[in-house]
């Protein structure tokens, strides 16, 4: 059996309740037509039909694909003020570099994240001389792939 698709009030129901960012389903209700007095139950029982979620995850779409559609040219807009910004050599330095990152983000080649890392020492109740306590940081700099040839 096919389901049967929202009526013309359950559409309306769904569009107000889109155009509220989904946050009064009670008030979309009432402004498609339903009674204030049955609203608020109205509400609960459409966001539970197959059918009116169906639609509402199609209107979702639907907009998120003309918002893209709309917001296109400003992105190649503002591509090309980042890009005039890295190639104008009367920029500051610190504003080139800002929209060279920008850029590069933007096209998915962002900078690795540096991660914060704690460790405890375990020390002997003699405690560790100088020496030791640096091969000890070592040991763990190497078992967390911090190693660097550089360190020293």
């Amino acid at each position: 059996m096919a389901t049967r698709g929202p009526t013309a009030q359950q559409k309306l129901f769904v569009d107000n309740y889109l155009k509220n960012r989904k946050k009064n389903s009670t008030q979309a209700a009432i402004d498609a037509g339903y009674s204030p007095k049955s609203a608020q139950s109205q509400s609960s029982q459409l966001l539970m039909k197959p059918n009116v979620l169906e639609y509402l995850e199609k209107r979702e779409k639907q907009l998120e694909k003309e918002l893209k559609r709309e917001f296109f040219f400003d992105a190649l807009d503002a591509r090309k003020v980042l890009s005039d910004i890295v190639n104008n050599p009367d920029s500051k330095d610190a504003d080139r570099i800002n929209a060279a990152k920008d850029l590069l983000d933007r096209a998915g080649y962002k900078a690795v994240d540096v991660h914060e890392i704690q460790a405890t020492v375990d020390m002997s109740p003699d405690g560790l001389t100088e020496s030791e306590l640096e091969q000890k940081i070592n040991e763990l700099k190497e078992e967390l792939g911090l190693a660097r040839d550089d360190d020293g």
